[in-house]
């Protein structure tokens, strides 16, 4: 395990750190009290790197090295610059890249971080977890500013950042979601949120008050809230999972539930308590969703509905740039409009559409308004469908951005075609 320290060209105050875990000791830099006490792994620290400017080792590197060598396998200074301008900040930033391998147990510690080292150090952090897939325990830093300045020595709290370093993964799930509609890696953040300890018998407080037992008992246990939590996570999960396999019932049905989820008050404050990053996105994934929900019941009640739904969702896979998605939906919603019109109503049945197929093709003689439109469409869906799903491998295929247009072309033509309603 490694841990990550910093040292300013400050001055050092002695105070007592008290970290997350209640453990506590008297130091005047963190990285000392951090080498002593904190058990974040099942091992002892193999290594301890401590970044300095040039300053910053001059005041204090000696003093550090006395108070923290014997408590760690390797204690090693690495010298930095002081971050003037963009190339030290550069330098400053690979130089924290390159004290950590590829999938280390890691600490970072930015209490006495100087100027943008804090700011580097997140980054450095999310950049860290997602090249070199790092694990990281901890990222912490010594409130002096709160400290507690009755006591002698003053006693300063230790905060664990850890789950705001989350926030990049919430961004880049938030990112591919408005991006592509694609919720996958919303389902697995919602999935790793951890549900807040409601009021339990084995960590109750000396003094209990009425009020505290009467929220504990209206309140869900954390079992509750980790259910919710997996039914919205399973719910995004199964329509993202719909689309990109090209099922659209099902993906009308699970955004239908998922709605009611994200409606239900109940589930909010699940949410609200354990998800916080989820919560702005929330009102997002309603507005997106609810253009395709329709629940299998309302369906094959009402036909028509279900046909103008479909067709929506062509329009919103193209938005998304889920163009073979869009293309195949589009393809099969022509033979879906013909049934509509013969009142052949359940769209799944083979034989019927069997027959609407022998209708576009022209072999049998149809009295239905437009058919001639419909067939020179589903000719057209056909051959672009046909282009996309043979990998471009024939010797007239259209090039990427060729294919992007006619594909938005020849899909938005199913809005020539009127439906009741």
């Amino acid at each position: 395990m490694k841990a990550i320290t910093f040292l300013g060209a400050t001055e050092a105050h002695e105070t007592t750190y008290i970290m997350p875990d209640g453990l506590e000791h008297t130091a005047p830099y963190f990285g000392v009290a951090l080498a002593r006490c904190f058990p974040y792994s099942d091992m002892p620290y193999s290594n301890m790197t401590v970044f300095v400017t040039e300053r910053a080792r001059a005041m204090h590197w000696e003093t550090f090295q006395g108070l923290a060598e014997d408590y760690v396998d390797k204690l090693e200074a690495v010298e930095i610059p002081d971050g003037a301008d963009d190339d030290e900040l550069w330098s400053l930033f690979q130089a924290v890249v390159d004290a950590v391998d590829e999938r280390e147990e890691v600490i970072f510690d930015i209490t006495h971080g100087f100027r943008s080292v804090t700011f580097l150090s997140l980054l450095a952090v999310a950049y860290l977890r997602q090249v070199k897939q790092i694990d990281l325990r901890a990222i912490l830093y010594g409130n002096f500013e709160a400290r507690d300045r009755s006591a002698e020595p003053q006693r300063t709290p230790v905060i664990d950042l850890s789950d705001f370093v989350s926030l990049f993964d919430w961004m880049t799930a938030a990112d591919r979601f408005v991006r592509f509609g694609d919720a996958t890696d919303l389902a697995e953040r919602l999935r790793a949120a951890k549900p807040n300890q409601s009021l339990q018998p084995d960590s109750l407080p000396d003094v209990i008050t009425a009020d505290m037992l009467r929220r504990a008992e209206a309140g869900p246990n954390r079992s509750q809230q980790a259910n919710r939590l997996a039914r919205v996570a399973n719910s995004l999960e199964k329509v993202s999972k719909a689309l990109r396999l090209i099922r659209p019932n099902e993906a009308m049905d699970a955004s239908a539930n998922l709605e009611r989820q994200l409606s239900d008050p109940v589930v909010a404050h699940s949410i609200e308590s354990n998800a916080r990053p989820f919560v702005l996105l929330t009102e997002s994934i309603k507005k997106e969703y609810k253009r395709l929900a329709l629940s299998s019941g309302h369906q094959r009640e009402h036909p028509v509905s279900a046909l103008n739904y479909e067709r929506d969702m062509v329009n919103w896979l193209l938005e998304h740039k889920q163009y073979a998605q869009a293309m195949a939906i589009a393809r099969e919603w022509i033979p879906s409009w013909v049934m509509f019109h013969m009142k052949m109503y359940d769209f799944t049945d083979r034989n019927q559409r069997h027959r609407a197929a022998e209708i576009l093709s022209g072999s049998v003689v149809c009295p239905i308004d437009r058919i001639e439109e419909a067939r020179n469409i589903y000719e057209q869906l056909r051959k672009v469908r046909n282009d996309l799903l043979h990998a471009g491998k024939s010797g007239d295929a259209l090039g990427g951005e060729e294919m992007e247009e006619k594909v938005r072309k020849v899909c938005h033509r199913l809005s020539e075609f009127e439906l009741p309603g």
